[in-house]
């Protein structure tokens, strides 16, 4: 039996995170903590995103709460699906605590891709993360107009460097008549843009697939491929060319998501949901994984820890859980 903790936290941003979705000020989510009869002690982190159809941080505590100081790992892995977060948050605990993983993967900044923030601040911010040696950038579109962005973005293609590539995110946000648009504005500068991600919301799959087979600009997924099961389904449906943007710390248990990600070998980009380095340490230790065994290795979307006014990204899991604490 394991005795099981739960600590919730609260994380300002430098400055609002802008998408689609509207102004993000703050993550919340919770740092879970396993410990044996040996008093080994196992991490995990629960970091729901509901836009996204995890559930909200108010579910995964009262599911927490549900199941008591102690568990198995019967009860663990009988979390339902509809609580994604909660099962990749205690499943990578108990993995941590049964399997002792190696020491935290740290990757390269040219194998990270990193977040510019969205309007006209990216043409004054993309440098900085250049010099720092992020070649990749992402940049959040449908929060202004086509033509306010098309101008943004044509300073920024043109100033940056020849080997730098961009990813546009539009979070689901746009029409199939901008989605058309966009790819059009995109075309001739192929192929520095790497991929359009999420143009349509995810009830569109049709016309995003019918884009994608289309556009000379790859069509990344995102939003439409939260979870384990959607990915599994939406793998046998997409076609090949289509890149799938995996959040793991949402997707599910990590070893149900390892699983798929045997079974297909279309592109993936991994990406970060904003977690704390205990969430962050779980999902790139599934990237590395999915590199070291044949998944051709794409930058990762896990470059915004300068978005974060705190200093977490320095502190151990045991500092982190006694700040928690305080």
């Amino acid at each position: 039996m394991l005795r099981l903790e739960v600590r919730p936290y609260r994380r300002e941003f430098q400055r609002s995170l802008t998408t689609r979705h509207g102004n993000w000020v703050t993550r919340e989510g919770a740092v879970v903590r396993l410990t044996d009869a040996a008093s080994r002690v196992g991490w995990g982190e629960i970091a729901p995103l509901p836009w996204f159809g995890t559930e909200t941080l108010a579910a995964a505590l009262a599911y927490c709460a549900k199941l008591g100081n102690v568990v198995d790992a019967a009860a663990i892995a009988t979390i339902p699906d509809t609580l994604p977060a909660c099962q990749f948050g205690l499943g990578s605990a108990l993995n941590a605590l049964q399997h002792r993983p190696a020491a935290p993967w740290t990757p390269s900044p040219d194998q990270v891709c990193g977040l510019l923030p969205a309007g006209e601040a990216a043409i004054a911010a993309w440098p900085a993360l250049w010099i720092k040696g992020h070649h990749t950038l992402k940049w959040k579109i449908g929060v202004q107009s086509i033509a306010q962005e098309q101008a943004i973005l044509m300073q920024v293609l043109k100033a940056l460097p020849a080997t730098g590539r961009l990813r546009l995110d539009a979070n689901g946000g746009l029409t199939l008549a901008e989605a058309k648009q966009w790819l059009a504005i995109l075309a001739p500068w192929n192929p520095h843009i790497e991929f359009l991600e999420q143009p349509l919301p995810p009830n569109q799959l049709m016309d995003l697939i019918d884009l994608a087979r289309r556009s000379p600009i790859p069509i990344a997924l995102d939003e439409s491929i939260a979870t384990v099961a959607q990915f599994a389904q939406l793998d046998a449906q997409c076609p090949r060319q289509m890149v799938f943007v995996v959040k793991p710390a949402i997707a599910g248990h990590p070893d149900r998501l390892q699983a798929q990600l045997c079974q297909t070998r279309r592109p993936v980009v991994f990406s970060s949901a904003l977690e704390t380095p205990i969430g962050r340490s779980a999902a790139l230790a599934l990237a590395r994984w999915s590199w070291d065994h044949g998944i051709p290795p794409r930058p990762l979307g896990f470059g915004v820890e300068h978005w974060f006014a705190d200093r977490w990204n320095s502190l151990s899991p045991d500092a982190l859980w006694t700040h928690l604490a305080l």
